[in-house]
């Protein structure tokens, strides 16, 4: 009887209506919708995205819900940086993506033919999964290695991740929580010419590029995102404007305009910004 009513065309085709209706809002044109759908959705995963196809967790209600809304997540940010990099001269081949999350940037960096390959670090293990299965999805896993390490002034010792529940971007180093296993980014063998670092690591950007000095002395750009309240949470504000106080420093926020750590201090106290920094 049960395999009969599976494999009944009269019933299964009323009830394929029932599931369509229940399923339109996914892809209802109206972002309130959308978004009411997405919260409200019981299954664990979704696939959405532009022009590249992301497994997202619909447990993270910033970059998941941003790729499901708008199919993408900051990839105007890369877009401007490489910009302002094409016009200083510099041939990009190489993208290092710290803190990747689930390939928000590398992946269509490197499936758009805007870097020929990546490097993508991502810590968290849930995370660090869908990377993986994003990276198959979009067909680019033979161009870009992956790391499951945090980032940090050392190699081989063990850091405290704490985690969000909502939020998959904003899991951050701390003093209690999952642990992670780190390594140096100078230490990976990083190829210097044609390559930009990326970085998103809630706060722990001075740390990972004091583990760097090879890089940094080397003129790689970097994309940062500078955030002073989650810095001095770790003790890194200092630390990463004494780093890079030869760089120049482009805010992405404010459109590339040229800035400085001092002004950029003072305007984003209680809230962040990213930024490009080259060696003159």
């Amino acid at each position: 009887m049960i395999k009969f009513i599976r494999d009944s065309e009269l019933l299964r085709s009323p009830l394929m209506l029932l599931v369509r209706s229940m399923l339109s809002p996914l892809n209802c044109r109206s972002g309130l919708v959308r978004r009411a759908a997405y919260d409200s959705a019981p299954m664990p995963y979704l696939v959405a995205g532009d022009q590249e196809s992301y497994v997202i967790s619909t447990k993270d209600k910033v970059i998941g819900r941003a790729i499901f809304l708008e199919g993408s997540y900051d990839l105007h940010k890369l877009l401007l940086a490489v910009s302002i990099l094409e016009k200083r001269g510099y041939a990009l081949k190489h993208i290092v993506d710290v803190g990747s999350n689930i390939g928000s940037i590398v992946i269509p960096a490197v499936r758009r033919n805007i870097f020929e390959r990546g490097t993508a670090i991502e810590p968290h293990p849930e995370n660090f999964k869908l990377l993986c299965a994003n990276l198959a999805l979009n067909g680019i896993s033979s161009r870009v290695t992956t790391l499951s390490n945090a980032v940090g002034t050392e190699s081989g010792s063990t850091l405290r991740m704490l985690e969000s529940v909502s939020n998959s971007g904003n899991h951050m180093i701390s003093d209690d929580g999952l642990q992670v296993a780190t390594i140096r980014l100078d230490e990976l063998g990083i190829g210097q010419d044609g390559t930009l670092l990326w970085m998103d690591i809630e706060g722990y950007e001075g740390h990972a590029l004091a583990g760097a000095p090879e890089l940094v002395s080397a003129g790689v750009p970097l994309v940062a995102e500078y955030n002073p309240g989650f810095l001095r949470l770790h003790d890194g504000l200092e630390m990463l404007e004494s780093i890079l106080c030869k760089h120049e420093i482009f805010d992405i926020g404010m459109g590339g305009m040229p800035t400085s750590f001092k002004t950029m201090r003072e305007r984003y106290e209680d809230s962040a910004t990213d930024f490009l920094a080259l060696r003159p």
